[in-house]
């Protein structure tokens, strides 16, 4: 009985003994795998971490980088709209300052016409000018239209017609005297005589192309200039 009892005690003293050994072996396989997965939280948390701060460093990078390229377009842009605006000013004071020119021009040339042409009101030689609105005397002719002084061509006698139609009288009851050149070469100055009144008339007629002779001006003259140029005694007298 005592071997019995003693071979037993020594079993179960080794069955013992083994667990032991297994609980802690197992308690050390627990307490590595514990530890390197504390290890492994720390290590790629800070990975992480350093990610997350790039990704936002980057994030305000770009956003900075962004903002500066808005302002330097924005800036492009303003400098590109003042350009415009300044260069549609200048083409406006050189548009002004051209047409501004044309009309000076324009109003230089008008002056010399007139002058040229049509005497003051107040000329020494005119007694009234007579305003009207005249059609042109409807012409038989074709163009391209030539001035023909002789008296007896059918632009002549439509010369005559014209005159006759601004002084709102017949033809038969004017003498014409005389015809010159208008200073252009579709400009011509009538100088008549009503018959029976001594009254003296210059008018002025212009070609109105495929129209005929149209009245611009009419003047009654104090004296017979027609008879003087056409004798060769005329003498200006606004010189």
């Amino acid at each position: 009985m005592a071997y019995d009892s003693i071979g037993t005690t020594r079993s179960d003293r080794y069955e013992s003994r083994r667990k032991n050994t297994k609980l802690m072996n197992l308690l050390i396989i627990i307490a590595i795998l514990l530890t390197a997965f504390l290890i492994g939280m720390l290590v790629f948390g800070d990975d992480e971490d350093e990610d997350n701060q790039d990704q936002a460093q980057e994030s305000q990078t770009d956003e900075s980088n962004d903002s500066e390229d808005q302002s330097e377009q924005g800036t492009n842009d303003n400098e590109d709209e003042d350009n415009t605006d300044q260069t549609e000013t200048d083409n406006t004071d050189e548009d002004e300052e051209e047409q501004s020119s044309n009309n000076e021009d324009e109003n230089e040339t008008t002056d010399d016409e007139t002058e040229q042409n049509e005497p003051a009101e107040n000329s020494a030689e005119v007694k009234e000018v007579i305003s009207g609105s005249w059609d042109p005397y409807p012409t038989e002719q074709e163009e391209p239209h030539t001035i023909n002084w002789d008296t007896e061509s059918q632009d002549f006698y439509e010369m005559k017609m014209a005159i006759a139609s601004s002084l709102d009288v017949s033809s038969e009851d004017l003498i014409y005297w005389y015809v010159e050149n208008g200073g252009a070469p579709d400009k011509v100055n009538g100088y008549v005589e009503q018959r029976g009144t001594n009254e003296y008339y210059r008018v002025y007629l212009e070609w109105i192309e495929s129209e005929g002779w149209q009245p611009q001006r009419v003047e009654e003259l104090y004296e017979n200039i027609g008879e003087q140029k056409l004798e060769g005694t005329y003498e200006n007298n606004d010189e």
